[in-house]
């Protein structure tokens, strides 16, 4: 957890070394953002894997004209159904980089890259231990209609692969695809 905190600290001064060497036009961007993974799931050596949660979680960054660019952290917790096998409850955080654009047709679009992701068993009822993580990369694209003032409203297209499993695991690398709907609230100041 140490590990994720320095991190952050880190991608945050740089994202804001970042924003002050850029023209007086830049904007910083602050952006809450909430969703509800609807279809998230896999197959792995002949394992498959389904769950929906909630996500919640921060983009930080700059915005240029339409262009924006920063770090993002999403938070989740799910039961991930194995079959066969049981169910297993997971804690998962990611950090990650954003660019994106603001057209002036009331539409976003945006790609994330989470560089860090770890899913972390929170009990021993399936079939990993409690404490296993399971670490990775997600990619992400996304699509956001800003119709309403300080509201977009998203959908997003996720791959997660996680390369790293506790040993109970067989397989090769886990690959989940995941569709959310969210909301956030894209601020800018200055």
């Amino acid at each position: 957890m140490e590990h994720i905190k320095n991190s952050l600290i880190v991608l945050g001064v740089l994202a804001i070394a970042a924003l002050t060497s850029i023209t007086a036009n830049a904007s910083l961007l602050i952006e809450p953002h909430i969703g509800y993974n609807i279809s998230g799931g896999g197959t792995t050596s002949g394992v498959e894997y389904k769950y929906t949660n909630p996500e919640l979680g921060l983009r930080f960054g700059g915005q240029y004209l339409g262009l924006m660019v920063g770090l993002d952290y999403t938070a989740s917790t799910y039961t991930w159904t194995q079959t066969p096998g049981g169910d297993d409850k997971f804690d998962r955080g990611e950090i990650g980089v954003f660019v994106g654009y603001n057209l002036p047709i009331l539409l976003r679009f945006w790609g994330a890259y989470y560089f860090s992701n770890t899913a972390k068993d929170q009990d021993s009822s399936g079939k990993t231990p409690s404490g296993s993580e399971f670490k990775g990369n997600t990619k992400e694209l996304g699509v956001g209609f800003t119709a309403l003032p300080f509201l977009s409203l998203n959908l997003i297209y996720r791959n997660v692969v996680f390369t790293s499993k506790p040993a109970a695991v067989s397989g090769g690398d886990i690959s989940n695809h995941e569709i959310v709907l969210g909301v956030s609230l894209p601020f800018t100041l200055l």
